[in-house]
């Protein structure tokens, strides 16, 4: 019996070019349309009673029309979202659709680095279920656009930094989170109006409410925004528990009320997401103590985090600056300066949080209720050993520390595929997670599982390249793959091209 073209790393990869779309104007970020709700849509919201009990009850006995449904996936299923410099396109590369193009206002460029771009995710409202919703950050702002419509429906504020990621929960559609330079990271629920007043608590010994803002984790003095979506959560920053450095991305649980994080201050946090306030009282929370927080895992700033298996996550980090003290006979040199090695690469990372039984117990959820906080200590929360490296490759050598990779985990069928880029690189890498050695938590069928951990092997995987006739020197951006029994990748240009790439059925 012949093995598929992802359980042997010396197979070549199936991949070919299909086409091309010209957008004119370099890519920053590419969304597809998740292949999540178009394979099983009972799933779409059943996380609701994690975050809000009212609205679940209120759903329960509401049945989706199958027809309106099947029309919607019909007509977005193979759509894209492709974000340029200045404006965001949703195209159809498998239809005849026509292009739907969003301008952005005129606000100043963001600076050329990897964690300032336009971030793009699809959500869906559960009282609108057949109207596709793409939000977009842009700077410090949220946006919310119909795709059915046409319009914007919303337009949130509330960071004090430029937004860097934006993530959806994978089966509560409605809820999403934001990570920004401001150290902080916010949820939002779109069943929810903005908050057009504050409703601060008083900071003793004054008795009035608080008005300092935003940065510490309170309402804003004014309107958070226009439309429909409320910020409900605030992840703070702060020497108690939260970042202290900007934070560059966030992923849900799939079934656990609980969200990790990653950022600059070289950590991955990890952290408790109570229910949300009454519609009465509409109360912002706030946390700054995380259930897990520690700095070991990575020597430099983590630029990601995706959840794998229930206990296990992915994480990656950028190249980490490397210095010595010079020997004290050293005369050339003068006193206290330090000599410069080799930047170390960035790493991929498999690791293990063992904490979690201990906080999510057997029948956890049984009874109905739930905390507002649960009991952490500092152990949890300020470098934390409760985790275990499961795999750890290195990234290729880079000239510089800022030339960092861009991930898109495909965690699905027919294998768990990551896809990495480089910028102002022209080729892919794509790589199987079953493949990584020891990572018996992926899949029981790994075939590499009982070897031992290595740490100075680079990231396995295929090598998919530009051809020189697709456009001379135009450079890779970023890129995306979609789940399939044959799998498309689709890589995004500096010169803003798109290109298409189509897994070919291999015979057996």
């Amino acid at each position: 019996m012949s093995k598929n073209w992802f359980d042997d790393i010396q197979s070549p990869h199936p991949f070919v070019f299909d086409k091309k779309i010209d957008l004119h104007s370099k890519i920053c970020s590419i969304e597809p349309f998740p292949d999540n709700w178009s394979r099983d849509s009972r799933n779409l919201w059943s996380c609701m009673k994690l975050f809000d009990p009212e609205l679940a009850q209120e759903l329960h006995s509401h049945l989706l029309d199958r027809k309106l449904w099947t029309e919607m996936i019909g007509v977005f299923k193979d759509a894209l979202v492709v974000a340029d410099d200045q404006k965001i396109n949703i195209i159809w590369p498998s239809a005849s659709f026509r292009p739907i193009q969003i301008s952005l206002p005129e606000l100043p460029q963001p600076e050329a680095d990897v964690t300032k771009r336009i971030n793009v995710a699809w959500a869906l409202r559960p009282n609108k279920p057949y109207e596709p919703m793409v939000i977009f950050s842009y700077c410090r702002l949220i946006y919310i656009f119909n795709v059915r419509k046409r319009i914007l429906e919303g337009c949130l504020r509330g960071h004090g930094g430029e937004i860097t990621s934006l993530t959806v929960h994978p089966h509560a559609a409605h809820i999403f989170c934001t990570t920004s330079r401001d150290f902080t990271s916010r949820l939002y629920d779109l069943t929810r109006e903005p908050q057009l007043q504050a409703n601060n608590p008083p900071w003793p010994p004054l008795e009035k409410p608080s008005y300092a803002g935003p940065a510490h984790g309170l309402d804003m003095t004014t309107s958070e925004g226009d439309g429909i979506g409320r910020c409900v959560l605030v992840l703070m920053g702060g020497r108690s528990g939260g970042h202290l450095g900007e934070v560059f991305g966030a992923a849900f649980h799939d079934t656990l009320p609980v969200i990790a994080t990653c950022g600059m201050d070289r950590t991955i946090k990890i952290w408790y997401i109570p229910l949300f306030s009454n519609r009465l009282e509409q109360k912002l929370l706030r946390d700054d103590k995380p259930l897990f927080g520690s700095s070991s895992i990575h020597k430099a700033r983590v630029l990601s985090v995706r959840w794998l298996t229930h206990d296990t996550l992915l994480t990656h980090s950028a190249p980490a600056r490397m210095r010595i003290n010079p020997p004290s006979n050293t005369k050339s040199l003068p006193s206290g300066s330090r000599q410069s090695l080799p930047d170390e690469p960035g790493s991929l990372t498999v690791w293990k949080w063992l904490s979690i039984d201990r906080f999510f117990p057997f029948g956890w959820d049984e009874g109905g209720f739930r905390p507002v906080r649960l009991a952490t200590f500092k152990s949890d929360f300020q470098q934390s050993k409760s985790f275990r490296i499961l795999s750890n490759y290195s990234f290729p050598p880079q000239t510089d520390q800022f030339i960092t990779p861009m991930l898109y985990v495909c965690h699905g069928d027919p294998a768990p595929f990551v896809v990495i880029s480089y910028p102002r690189s022209r080729s892919i890498t794509i790589v199987n997670l079953a493949l990584f050695k020891n990572t018996r938590t992926l899949t029981p069928s790994a075939a590499n599982a009982t070897q031992p951990l290595r740490y100075d092997e680079q990231v396995p995987g295929w090598s998919l390249s530009l051809n020189p006739s697709f456009g001379g020197e135009e450079t890779l951006e970023t890129c995306c793959m979609i789940p399939r029994s044959n799998p498309i990748i689709v890589a995004g240009g500096s010169k803003g091209s798109v290109w298409i790439f189509r897994a070919q059925p291999v015979p057996h």
